[in-house]
């Protein structure tokens, strides 16, 4: 079955009600005819009407099992170039640099040898910001390249393919479709905020995964019946917080918790109370030494195997409790049972293989056999903590210095995180100065006392502990000027890779708008850069608004649509005719998908740029590109220092 057929019928399964063909071609990027043509090819192919329409749209008939499907199709023929993209990364990491046989390729992809040589120019092509090259040595195919750049683009492969796989509301809604699931957020997210404990949107889904697991559980009479049971609680707020937690979901769900599953909510909720708080010793205290020397063991093993970081205790601490329960379960032969198996299984492959990984070695340390559905939840753990690493890859990593006095940092550190936790990712709260060189990375100080070092670029705002609210623009401020900072470092870093000669044009004054991005597009499809419709995505996205900024413009298409990803550059002295404005200088973007995120701080970075007058006569001097190439390093290096 092709993958998109089987897209088809996953989407159908997951809306729980009629979805027009429309809506279908719509999510899936198919016409409405190809919809119909899937749902006959898969009807035809089980020879009974497994999907059947009526007026309101298309559904699942309810009479029939759909599962068989899905566990049939384990291996899906990878149709699109990404999924075929993917599968040759994946397929290349596995063989562990010995490479793979370009036939067998060919083979397992069900095309033909020529096809997969073309793809194969085009990944190189598509990745060349990572410095990976895939190379063909007597018919076997290999990946080149520094180690941390191999790492960073398997990196991107998991983070696709992970996308909103686990953190989606509503599909913990289809799958524990006999739980409130909107009802259980609101407790969490009201209670966290009653006590003042910060709660960002990843940690509240998490923790609403977790309990939808426990409640279910609970529901249907599976109960734990042995472990850990003693809790200790570190003050009376996190003792007041938890009991009320526990009472709002006995009474809601008409439950009674025994004192096995109400430690493994105080577990849950004490990893999520407090993310500073998580060192080894508490780790400790809550599933003991064998089960973290057993998780750390893990955690060494998939990083050096599949290059996923897994080391962070919002990981560590949540997964060995798991496990603790897990092999409990094995022991008594009473697996759990995971609604969300096969969506886990369909979107994100890579880390499902992770947690067979996992469940393998534990079946042949501890003498069991784990089914499909335990190893989904193994891999909502590693898919979780993939999708928070990435949430946190946006924000800016800080550290609050605030010297600790009847519980003053942890109060500061709760409200910089209810205030400006959608910006910035606090990794530590210290005490003195001194303790900064524990961490490898930082870029904002958040600090209660006078530093007695320069930190380069590390941003620095110093506040007093007391009406904080009142401080919030010098915290802001420090925000703004990190990530100019970040942007810049970025620009400078990938100008080699942005930046061309055969792509810089000077004397550009005899031309109007439309004339200058047709120039510049005819350059970038005959370097093979882009396709021959890049200048209608172009042209469709300056429709909608125009891109102009002051004396300068950075048109781009709506979507990432380039083979590689570059700038253009036009200048103009005497400033070209751009809509209703006159610019001198054009910095037309070609966007590959790989590099999305590089496009947000290029482009913050050339704004800013040029918001000083004087930057756009200097480049509109610039007689060549060697000229271009060191005015902007000029402008970077004299932001620095600012």
């Amino acid at each position: 079955m092709k993958r998109k057929q089987l897209d088809l019928i996953q989407l159908i399964i997951e809306q729980n009600k009629p979805v027009t063909g429309s809506e279908i071609a719509a999510v899936l990027d198919i016409s409405p005819r190809t919809v119909k043509n899937y749902i006959k090819e898969i009807n035809d192919t089980y020879d009974k009407n497994i999907i059947i329409s009526s007026r309101n749209g298309y559904e699942i008939n309810p009479n029939f099992d759909y599962s068989i499907i899905i566990d049939k199709d384990d291996n899906i023929i990878p149709q699109s170039f990404e999924e075929r993209t993917f599968y040759i990364i994946k397929r290349l990491y596995s063989s562990h640099g010995n490479g793979v046989n370009i036939f067998e390729l060919a083979d397992e992809l069900y095309i033909g040898y020529s096809t997969l040589k073309s793809i194969i120019a085009k990944m190189n092509r598509n990745f060349i910001m990572y410095n990976i090259s895939f190379i063909c040595d007597k018919n076997t195919l290999k990946i080149k390249g520094l180690e941390q750049d191999k790492r960073k683009l398997l990196s991107y492969v998991i983070n696709e393919e992970a996308k909103n796989s686990y953190m989606n509301i509503d599909l913990l809604k289809n799958n524990f479709d006999n739980i409130d699931v909107y009802k259980l957020r609101d407790i969490i997210a009201k209670t966290y905020k009653e006590h003042n404990f910060y709660l960002n949107d990843f940690s509240c889904t998490n923790i609403l995964l977790h309990l939808l697991i426990i409640i279910d559980r609970e529901l249907s009479g599976n109960f734990i019946l042995q472990g850990e049971h003693r809790i200790y609680f570190d003050n009376e707020d996190i003792e007041y917080f938890y009991n009320e937690i526990i009472e709002k979901l006995e009474n809601t769900f008409k439950l009674k918790f025994n004192l096995y599953t109400k430690f493994e909510i105080f577990a849950l909720l004490k990893s999520n109370v407090n993310f500073l708080d998580n060192k080894p010793t508490k780790i400790l205290e809550i599933v003991g030494p064998d089960y973290l020397d057993l998780v750390n063991e893990y955690v060494e093993k998939i990083n050096n195997i599949y290059m996923i970081d897994l080391s962070s205790p919002t990981f560590i601490t949540p997964f060995c409790l798991h496990l603790k329960n897990l092999i409990y379960r094995a022991s008594r032969k009473t697996f759990a049972k995971n609604p969300m198996t096969s969506t886990i299984r369909l979107n994100s492959p890579m880390v499902f293989e992770v947690a067979v990984f996992i469940a393998l070695d534990l079946g042949n340390r501890f003498n069991f056999k784990l089914n499909e559905d335990e190893t989904a939840f193994l891999a909502m753990h590693i898919g979780a903590e993939v999708e928070r690493q990435q949430v946190n890859k946006n924000k800016i990593t800080a550290i609050l210095i605030c010297p600790e006095y009847n519980g003053l940092s942890q109060m500061l550190a709760n409200s910089l995180m209810i205030n400006f936790g959608s910006q910035i990712n606090l990794i530590a709260c210290i005490n003195d100065e001194s303790e900064l060189i524990r961490f490898d990375y930082y870029s904002l100080i958040i600090t209660t006392i006078k530093l007695n070092k320069v930190y380069k670029g590390v941003q620095v705002a110093f506040i007093s502990p007391l009406n904080i609210q009142s401080q919030f623009g010098t915290i802001q401020d420090a925000i703004i000027k990190n990530c100019e900072y970040y942007s810049n470092r970025k620009l400078k870093a990938n100008f080699s890779n942005l930046f061309e000669k055969d792509l810089f044009f000077t004397d550009c004054d005899n031309y109007n708008d439309v004339q200058i991005i047709h120039m510049l597009c005819e350059k970038l499809v005959e370097n093979n850069y882009v396709g021959k419709n890049y200048e209608n995505y172009i042209l469709e996205r300056e429709a909608v608004a125009i891109t102009c900024f002051g004396d300068i413009t950075i048109p781009h298409s709506m979507e990432p649509k380039a083979y590689k990803t570059c700038i253009s550059v036009a200048i103009s002295k005497k400033g070209i005719q751009w809509k209703n404005n006159i610019v001198h200088v054009v910095f037309l973007l070609a966007i590959n998908k790989a590099d999305i995120k590089l496009f947000k701080c290029i482009y913050e970075s050339l704004i800013s740029l040029f918001e000083e007058e004087s930057n756009i006569q200097a480049i509109r001097n610039c007689k060549d590109f060697k000229d271009f190439e060191n005015t902007i390093y000029k402008f970077l290096k004299d932001k620095e220092e600012n």
